[in-house]
């Protein structure tokens, strides 16, 4: 049984295929690279990126498009309960960007209490509903932002970085390779 590392060398004209091919891979590991990688902090801290962020947990505390859906789908309903009226009511006439103060909490559970009582854990449980889609849809929006910023990042780098790294790797997988004969 013989080794036969050395005469791999001699076959020079078989080593382009297998650096073509770890190219093309690593090319496309590359590029995937650029939306796998998390964010650096450069990143994190551009003006854009920062007043995005900021804008978002904005609308995630106060009246936005999330919690007018959301109050949507309740108002939709033709049978509404006690707590679902009374939740409503304390929303409306709020602008995007308002933020629901404790005072108008405060009123619509003294109101549930006031009328029925056993509604109170309902309205409860509307209030945190409401603030649970409305973290949710942020979270979405922090995400596509992420994306959206990555998207930004130079995708040559990313490519031609893996394209290297992929033609070297099968460049020393074939010199390294070792054929065994029988």
């Amino acid at each position: 049984m013989a080794v036969e590392a050395v005469n791999n060398y001699n076959r020079q004209d078989t080593c382009l295929v297998p650096m073509a091919k770890g190219a093309t891979v690593g090319a496309a590991i590359g590029w995937a690279l650029k939306y796998g990688y998390p964010l650096n902090q450069d990143e994190k801290t551009t003006k854009e990126y920062l007043h995005a962020m900021n804008e978002i947990k904005k609308n995630k505390d106060s009246f936005s498009p999330w919690t007018r859906s959301y109050i949507d789908e309740i108002k939709s309903k033709k049978e509404k309960s006690l707590a679902e009226d009374v939740f409503v009511k304390t929303y409306s006439g709020l602008k995007n960007g308002d933020k629901i103060g404790k005072a108008r909490i405060i009123k619509a559970f003294r109101e549930i209490n006031a009328n029925s009582p056993e509604n109170a854990p309902e309205l409860s449980r509307l209030f945190h509903e409401a603030k649970f889609q409305a973290e949710k849809m942020a979270k979405k929006a922090v995400d596509s932002y992420k994306l959206a910023t990555k998207h930004f990042r130079p995708t040559g780098f990313f490519v031609t970085t893996g394209a290297v790294t992929g033609a070297m790797v099968a460049l020393l997988h074939d010199i390294m390779k070792t054929e065994v004969k029988n």
